[in-house]
């Protein structure tokens, strides 16, 4: 029976639920005010224990916004904790060995919010968005601010929808440790980061996302709990291995994992991914670093989940991809770490053609949505935690973590501005969800080679967060056309998001390929991709289409209005497929073309 816990308003009455096997007994303290006071005497419920070592109770005098904790009682000892399942707190800091401590959970009315209408997209129609709530605004805008909030960065999606994306997704928002962090050190698996704001914030934000047609996703870390504040570590008072939450769970990379093989725990994360479709109405999940959850145990989760919530899109961080998480493992979609890593190696001029063959398609996965798919990076890979140093990043070119256009000499240089929007329009054609990390696509790398890669904050190399002066400047505007462009594209061609890819031509000399797709209403989009420094002008390059017919430019990545020039392309042009099989024009160096099918 899927126990449901933490409190809640129902009626008149305030409701709470904990599991707590190894409690003697289980009271909740509620104060009046806005943060716990221990020189106060707080008023006293006590909670029974039902027959699955749960502990519930139902009250009539206490009020919504009034602040409580538990106290739990263990073989002679008492100790004060946090609800676990708490929907909003004071703030994150969870040790309550220190004197003086004014955390605690926050009881919370009835959800009254007035939701827009919206419908979850077709899982082939995402374009997502990724970004930090913390580090998007608050850096050379209107907010002038060290941390954003949720109301911040709703003030802010129509910048991402211009752009023509059609979901975003938020690095972790639930309550971490201290104030600025990635998020991927939970403290609290059910409340919202306490700086960014409270959940009608983060219902207002959803809702006018979806008020500009855009899906909302949320990451969910249920790999593990973060080294501080962890709410959940030796929680009714039973120590081994890290006590209910945590005995005989899988060690993880960052410590010791949930015990998800528990059906407790398993409630415990199945409830929390609930809460956000149906308390923040959610159009999908991305679970971090699911290699670390023993995936019998996580299936048995994802599984409800889909059988719950169908038209929702659970993306796992498997990696590397296997076609297991999207059958066995009840995922929709997994992420594709490798279509960057080859991405930037191919344009790096390291076996470009043979780099890029190995990611185009979706080869093993029953669907081409089954791969997320990030050739410009996701957040791991835009990002440093080490000061510039992650994962030996200065000495290893491969392994660094850079915004795009510095791994390949920074924004100020021509070559490095091409590669980055050769890359996106080339995810944006690609089989498979295109995902860009906020800050790619204006090309927010620094001035120079060095030190430009994201990070929520301050370190040795300077202010990492998003640069609003930088996003709309020369070069950031004409990235962001390439950006919008290539989307509308996308979105405009239903070829580009069927289930079809063939190669069409391969130049080994020349560092050229081609690839068709189309749809059953005859939309067909040839995308010719040229990875080297030779570029093809009077109409001189043939290439081959698979079929007759004549063609239409739809986009060019170095046209002048993306930093190209004037003439790069082919515009104005309509090419026939000529006996040999071919299309004669231009094809500019380090470039995406793509031609539309005008038909015979």
């Amino acid at each position: 029976m899927f126990e449901e816990l933490g409190s809640r308003k129902i009626g008149n009455e305030i409701y709470f639920k904990v599991w707590a096997p190894h409690a003697d007994r289980l009271d909740v303290l509620v104060q009046s005010g806005t943060e716990w006071d221990n020189r106060i005497m707080s008023r006293r419920y006590p909670l029974a224990k039902n027959h699955g070592d749960y502990w519930e109770g139902k009250f009539n005098d206490i009020s919504s916004r009034e602040i409580y904790r538990y106290e739990i009682s263990n073989n002679g000892n008492t100790f004060i904790t946090i609800d676990p399942a708490a929907r909003d707190t004071v703030h994150s800091w969870n040790y309550f060995g220190i004197e003086n401590n004014r955390n605690a959970a926050i009881i919370q009315p009835e959800i009254s919010f007035r939701w827009s209408d919206f419908k979850t997209p077709r899982f082939e129609n995402f374009i997502i968005y990724q970004m930090h709530v913390g580090s998007f605004a608050g850096r050379n805008d209107e907010f002038n601010k060290r941390i954003a909030t949720f109301r911040d960065v709703a003030s802010k999606l129509g910048y991402i929808k211009s752009m023509n994306f059609t979901a975003i997704q938020l690095l972790p928002i639930q309550e971490f440790a201290a104030e600025r962090s990635w998020g991927y050190n939970p403290a609290l698996f059910f409340s919202l980061e306490s700086v960014y704001g409270e959940p009608d914030d983060l219902r207002s934000l959803v809702n006018e996302a979806h008020k500009q047609g855009l899906a909302v996703f949320f990451d969910a870390v249920y790999n593990h709990a973060g080294p501080q504040d962890n709410s959940l570590w030796q929680f009714d008072g039973y120590g081994i291995n890290g006590g209910i939450y945590f005995e005989g769970g899988q060690m993880t990379s960052w410590g010791q994992g949930p015990a998800w093989w528990k059906r407790e725990v398993q409630d415990f994360f199945l409830q929390n991914a609930r809460m956000y479709f149906d308390e923040f109405k959610a159009d999908g999940l991305r679970f971090d670093t699911t290699t670390q959850i023993n995936g019998n145990h996580l299936a048995v989760v994802t599984g409800e989940l889909r059988s719950k919530y169908p038209e929702k899109y659970l993306i796992a961080e498997h990696l590397p991809a296997h076609p297991w998480i999207t059958t066995f493992g009840n995922f929709c979609a997994t992420w594709n770490s490798e279509v960057h890593h080859e991405c930037q190696r191919a344009l790096a001029g390291n076996d470009p053609v043979n780099r890029l063959l190995r990611v185009l398609g979706w080869d093993g996965f029953d669907h081409s949505w089954n791969l997320v798919k990030y050739a410009l990076g996701s957040h791991d890979d835009n990002g440093d935690q080490e000061n510039g140093d992650a994962e030996h990043g200065l000495s290893n070119w491969d392994s660094r973590h850079r915004y795009f256009v510095d791994q390949f000499g920074g924004r100020d240089d021509w070559h490095a501005r091409a590669k980055s929007r050769l890359a996106w329009a080339l995810n944006a054609a690609m089989p498979g969800t295109p995902l860009l990390f906020m800050g790619t696509e204006c090309c927010m790398g620094a001035p120079h080679v060095s030190w430009g890669y994201w990070h929520d904050g301050d370190d040795l190399r300077g202010d990492h967060r998003f640069n609003w002066s930088v996003a709309g400047d020369r070069t950031g505007m004409e990235m962001r056309n390439l950006v919008a462009d290539a989307n509308a594209v996308r979105l405009g061609n239903d070829a580009l998001r069927s289930e079809t890819l063939q190669l069409t031509h391969v130049d080994h000399t020349n560092n050229i390929i081609a690839f068709k797709r189309w749809s059953d209403n005859g939309n067909i989009v040839l995308t010719i991709v040229n990875l080297g420094d030779t570029g093809f002008e009077n109409l001189s390059y043939g290439v081959n289409t698979g079929q007759g017919g004549s063609w239409d430019q739809v986009l060019c990545t170095q046209d002048s209005r993306y930093g190209g020039w004037d003439g790069a392309g082919n515009a104005y042009y309509r090419p026939s497929t000529q006996p040999d099989g071919r299309i004669y024009l231009n094809v500019p160096k380090w470039s995406v073309l793509m031609m539309k099918w005008l038909g015979w």
